[in-house]
């Protein structure tokens, strides 16, 4: 049944650049040059020594270490692998529970739930992981203890991951949050799943994302700060794992915001890098030009050393051909002194947001952002107040499709023909064409709170919407888009910037609600997945009236991943609220 349908599902999807998880013919490409601890700069092992002397100071549970530290007595083997995903793994048995627990969806209309589309539910605990692989993880820490003990492993070693429900790992179940697709077997690794085997880096497991990624909350996961608040999605398993010390390590996905919005809201740190720099074969697509892979983790140097692992081109997906060279390693130490950021010009729109409404705003992390700003300031950054660019993306009075929507009669803008354009590409002849009841689940989970118009259901609509548009309406949509990116780059240029800082959620989480939660406002979270510009979030305290953590995003033209990392490295140096643990475990 699966064999035939699901292969050429993948095949398909593989065509648009988004590169698929089930394609036994052809395998993503591992090989990445991370180097070992001897390769990095004289400053670079200096403090690498300083983190393992710290983390062996520690003692206690392993899980509570950084990466880093991790990585660094790893090398030293004053640890063992197996060790660590011990430690790992223990904490996950005692607080994630039933990971594939699921309760009947929420319909569109009405209250009474609909049985016949299951979604992954609120299981009491903190259900970070819908998927823990015991016997994977303990096998990887054997065979990366080996490579240890024999000498020249790379950096990071023996050091465990989770990897987001949307990356095949070969020989598991990929089911992209939605319990329909329980039994959908990836016959391959996703490049992400193949690099971290590469590195040796232990699988210790899936974690939950919102229903096909397509999601503001992950209403499944607990917030570890506050559990009955929405963690925020979709990568909202990936950065509660983090946070609650599920994992030290995990890797998430950004279509438009959905590796910042849930590092923001749990206190851990994340980086949506440059597009096309980690390649996404064997990952779901959803909108292959805004879809993003990128590390979650404790802290931005573990953020940074795990980019260094998945960064690098894959033939598999010919959009990381086209990225900026990936450096040898990424940063992976603090700029020594007072004044860190001496000579660095940022940017920061927190006092020039318009959107949206200022009134709405939660007072306590418009507290927490003022007070971060002033913080990169006495680091010795300038900082210079700029307005954000300004978007004709929405704007019908700007920019229209030739035809109006073929249900509403409203004119369609630039945004909506390439992302309606997009999605249908992906989900033609493939999601929607095929009878495995797997994919036709999916489906039908992806579209549950979509309402029939005149008979016409969730997916048709999508399609006979794109149908409608014209090449010119395409090449008029991307020309919008570039004009948008240009306007960022001048907004750089006339400033002299290095990177900007913007907020990331202005709005405090909403409760959580089996299926469907609702969203919370950001401020035009999509800007970095438009531009394709790197965009770090790093935690910069908690609000003081909800407990809950608050970040920002800092983000820096095309290619300069290094540049906001070192910021934010250097930044997390001096205050380093990635160390405070949750209050709600």
């Amino acid at each position: 049944m699966a064999g035939v349908t699901r292969r050429r599902f993948i095949q398909t999807s593989a065509a648009t650049g988004a590169a698929a998880a089930l394609l036994p013919a052809s395998r993503a490409r591992g090989e990445r040059t991370v180097p070992a601890p001897a390769d990095v700069s004289a400053r670079t092992r200096a403090y690498l020594e300083e983190q393992r002397k710290a983390g062996v100071r520690a003692g206690g549970d392993l899980a509570f270490l950084t990466g880093t530290q991790l990585a660094a007595m790893l090398a030293a083997r004053d640890v063992s692998s197996r060790e660590v995903t011990q430690a790992f793994l223990a904490r996950i048995n005692a607080l994630n529970g039933d990971g594939g627990f699921s309760v009947p969806s929420r319909p569109v209309t009405g209250t009474t739930p609909n049985p016949d589309i299951p979604v992954y539910g609120n299981n009491g605990k903190l259900n970070a992981y819908v998927r823990v692989y015991d016997d994977l993880a303990l096998s990887m820490a054997k065979e990366a203890d080996a490579r240890l003990d024999a000498g020249g492993a790379p950096l990071g070693c023996g050091v465990p991951i989770a990897i987001k429900d949307i990356f095949a790992v070969g020989g598991h179940e990929l089911t992209l949050g939605c319990p329909l697709m329980k039994g959908n077997v990836a016959t391959g690794d996703s490049t992400v799943a193949a690099r971290a085997r590469a590195a040796g880096m232990p699988i210790l497991g899936q974690t939950h994302t919102g229903p096909w990624t397509s999601d503001d909350t992950c209403p499944q996961t607990a917030n570890p700060w506050k559990r009955s608040k929405a963690v925020g999605g979709s990568s909202g398993g990936s950065a509660a794992a983090v946070a609650s010390r599920l994992a030290v390590l995990s890797v998430g996905s950004d279509t438009g915001n959905s590796v910042r919005n849930p590092a923001c809201n749990t206190g851990v740190g994340t980086i949506k890098p440059t597009y096309g720099l980690i390649p996404l074969y064997g990952a779901t697509p959803l909108t292959v030009s805004n879809d993003h892979a990128g590390p979650i983790c404790r802290a931005m140097t573990d953020v940074s050393l795990l980019l260094g692992v998945l960064a690098g081109p894959d033939p598999l997906d010919p959009r990381s051909l086209q990225a900026p060279p990936a450096p040898a390693y990424y940063p992976l130490a603090p700029t020594p002194g007072d004044l860190p950021l001496a000579g660095v010009r940022i940017g920061s729109t927190i006092e020039t947001e318009t959107s949206p409404a200022r009134a709405s705003w939660a007072p306590g992390i418009l507290a927490r952002l003022r007070a971060a700003v002033e913080q990169f300031r006495a680091l010795g950054a300038t900082i210079v107040d700029v307005a954000p660019a300004t978007s004709n993306l929405g704007s019908t009075a700007y920019f229209k499709a030739a035809a109006p929507d073929p249900f509403t009669g409203a004119a369609v803008s630039a945004s909506g023909v390439y992302g309606n354009a997009e999605n249908a590409y992906v989900l033609r002849d493939t999601y929607t064409q095929t009878a495995d009841p797997l994919l036709v689940g999916a489906v039908k989970t992806r579209f549950r709170r979509t309402a029939a118009i005149s008979g016409v259901e969730g997916k048709d609509q999508l399609l006979q919407r794109a149908a409608k548009f014209t090449p010119e309406d395409l090449f008029g949509a991307y020309q919008v888009r570039r004009e948008y990116c240009e306007a960022w780059a001048k907004v750089f240029a006339d400033n002299d910037l290095h990177a900007c800082l913007w907020p990331q959620k202005v709005q405090t989480p909403p409760d959580r609600a089996d299926d469907f939660t609702g969203s919370f406002s950001g401020v035009e979270s999509s800007r970095p997945n438009t531009t394709g510009w790197p965009c770090v979030d790093v935690p910069v305290g908690r609000d003081a009236s909800t407990g809950i953590p608050v970040g920002i995003d800092i983000a820096a033209p095309l290619g300069a991943d290094a540049t906001v990392l070192q910021i934010a490295i250097d930044y997390q140096a001096h205050f380093p609220y990635h160390l405070d643990v949750p209050t709600d475990l």
